[in-house]
């Protein structure tokens, strides 16, 4: 097997150095050795743009000939994925690995099974990239747990990570994906910035997330009787909570010999409808994509149905207890319906039973809010059914075991899934 190292220098006007990998026509049974002429971005609208260099985990496009025999490519020593979908006999469409090189050369390495060729070109990491907390609100000089990427720490460049307000934590453990800090004293709501010799990033997520709550567990409705509608779970708690009060949802769940899922609405259920018949979505509902749903819960001894939420707008269920004899428009055939979309969350169904270590954020894309009651796939719901929520632990596809959980929740909301 021959190697060859090589720099094309492209002139825009017209590709006058051509550097083929070998100046053979054919090498044996395998094909033309394969040659690349120069990199360019994907983007169409940047397509007449060439690269000698490119960001950690962006996608590239390679150029040249004779490139469909190529089944490996690294970029340094970290091997990319090839998808043959994107592989042509002119062009190689490519995902830089986002690991860290452990040797820096600066090089595309393309192979066939009996040849290869390398082209020089320069990968570069990125800032820090923190994408979520394990949770969110974590008190004054406690530990946060902070996951990402580009988490890189020198001796003589440290990382740092400032809170809101402009408070620098103590860094107490790193690592390239995961950081351990002490959350400083005076931090604020707001997203923090981790800073690397390689610039500053700021996180996804916003540390005490105050955007857009829709359930907080402290707000009555309007006419400020009413907590909930037909259900309250089991009632609220603010001993040692997130922040304020708390929902607690507890009880049995009970599996059948068949195994079905069942529960008591009392106890597992809590509805927040709408409260008037125009009152509008919580959030841009165009444009699911874009948004995720986020709570914290701490959950004890649960091994069976799921944790469901359920949107709904006037036209399933509304609820102005002043206006109306029967408290609006209250349609429980939503909740039950296999046809209707909800988010469902059981992470005990990797564990066999789950509890968690205290208190923890989940995170769902409302892109999954798209399972009907017994976890069959459905579809989303489009605008218009956004403005109420239901919380309920049942059904699920998933069987379990009979178990009595506590659930306690708290800051449900929908927000811009990133910056």
């Amino acid at each position: 097997m021959k190697k060859y190292i090589f720099n094309i220098i492209i002139i825009l006007s017209a590709f006058a150095a051509f550097t083929s990998c070998s100046d053979d026509d054919d090498n044996g049974g395998s094909g033309k050795t394969p040659v690349v002429r120069y990199v360019r971005p994907t983007d169409a609208t940047k397509s007449d743009s060439l690269l000698d260099k490119a960001y950690l985990g962006s996608q590239i496009a390679i150029i040249g000939e004779n490139l469909s025999k190529v089944n490996k490519i690294y970029f340094n020593d970290q091997k990319a994925k090839l998808n043959p979908n994107f592989v042509t006999d002119n062009a190689i469409i490519v995902t830089i690995p986002a690991g860290i090189p452990g040797e820096k050369e600066d090089l595309i390495k393309l192979y066939t099974n009996n040849d290869s060729c390398y082209y020089t070109f320069e990968t570069l990491v990125p800032a820090p990239s923190p994408r979520s907390m394990t949770y969110e609100y974590v008190a004054d000089g406690e530990l946060a747990y902070i996951q990402g990427l580009y988490f890189i720490h020198e001796d003589a460049n440290p990382l740092t990570v400032v809170f809101p307000g402009n408070l620098e934590a103590e860094v107490v453990s790193h690592d390239i994906n995961n950081l351990v800090v002490r959350v400083p004293s005076g931090a604020q709501s707001g997203p923090l910035k981790v800073t690397s010799v390689y610039g500053t990033g700021e996180s996804y997520f916003d540390f005490r997330d105050q955007r857009n709550i829709i359930l907080d567990f402290d707000t009555r409705y309007p006419d400020g009787e009413f907590w909930h509608g037909w259900h309250g779970g089991t009632g609220y708690g603010t001993e040692g909570g997130a922040n304020g009060q708390y929902l607690i949802l507890a009880g049995e769940v009970t599996v059948s010999a068949e195994g079905n899922t069942s529960t008591s609405d009392p106890l597992f259920c809590y509805d927040r409808w709408t409260y008037r018949q125009t009152d509008p979505d919580f959030f841009d509902a165009g444009n699911l994509e874009n948004y995720a749903l986020k709570f914290e819960v701490n959950v004890q001894n649960w091994s069976a149905g799921a944790l469901q939420v359920i949107f709904t707008g006037a036209s399933e269920s509304w609820m102005n207890w002043q206006e109306t004899s029967n408290g609006g428009n209250p349609n429980e055939n939503a909740k039950w319906s296999e046809s209707y979309p909800r988010a469902m969350w059981m992470p005990w169904t990797e564990t066999g039973e789950y509890s968690t270590e205290g208190w923890i954020t989940v995170t769902i894309p409302m892109t999954d809010v798209k399972y009907g009651m017994n976890g069959a796939t459905v579809n989303t719901n489009s605008s218009g059914h956004y403005s109420g929520v239901t919380l309920f632990v049942g059904g699920s596809a998933a069987i379990g075991t009979t178990c009595n959980p506590t659930f306690h929740i708290d800051n449900v909301r929908v927000v811009k899934a990133q910056r």
